[in-house]
């Protein structure tokens, strides 16, 4: 895994959601050019994320931003992850991301949440979203 220093903010904050605040944790790259953004939804919360959110995060380049969402989750958790990710479109420009380069990946259950929002991206007519498996974002960080 890449050294933390590599990264260069981290900041947990509380999104608007619709059952209350929606935990998220923001992670940038040292380098301070307009970078992709990746929109993660971890398998355990965003604690146990943290070490692969930093790796990704400082090997790709990317903003990461780790959401945590709620159980069950159908449709909670759905619920959440499209809030999330139309949070970050409509934000990326504010966090020096590039809305044009938006990415969505989870890890376990995560995953499955980020195929629903992909579904339900596409099925509205939203921008193009690039939907990544876990294994395509490590191999993305390690070859960049």
């Amino acid at each position: 895994m890449p050294d933390h220093a590599a990264v260069r903010l981290v900041a947990d904050t509380r999104l608007r959601g619709v059952a209350g605040p929606l935990p998220v944790r923001t992670y940038w790259p040292e380098a301070t050019r307009t970078a992709p953004m990746l929109v993660f939804l971890p398998a355990d919360g965003i604690e146990r994320a943290d070490a692969l959110c930093r790796a990704v995060c400082s090997g790709a380049g990317m903003v990461v931003l780790c959401v945590s969402y709620r159980k069950p989750l159908w449709p909670d958790g759905q619920c959440d992850a499209i809030l999330a990710t139309e949070w970050a479109a409509d934000h990326a420009r504010e966090l020096n991301a590039d809305p044009d380069r938006l990415l969505l990946a989870g890890e376990g259950v995560g995953a499955e949440l980020a195929t629903a929002v992909a579904s339900h991206a596409r099925e509205r007519g939203w921008p193009p979203l690039v939907h990544l498996t876990i294994g395509e974002l490590l191999d993305h960080a390690h070859d960049r």
